[in-house]
């Protein structure tokens, strides 16, 4: 088990959702109609947030 401070899990969390640039992206197709990307974007910041839960 590992036990991280929440200053790391922040940090770590920080590092690894993707970029603002992609949520844009995602907004402008889901303003269109489409909502793939917002999924795409959606679950890759569940995947971060699963990766790095909070203690």
């Amino acid at each position: 088990m590992i036990i991280y401070h929440n200053e790391d899990v922040d940090q770590l969390r920080r590092a690894a959702y993707p970029p603002l640039a992609d949520l844009a992206d995602a907004m402008y197709w889901q303003s269109r109609g489409q909502s793939g990307k917002m999924d795409e974007y959606n679950a890759a910041v569940e995947a971060v947030k699963a990766r790095y839960p909070k203690p």
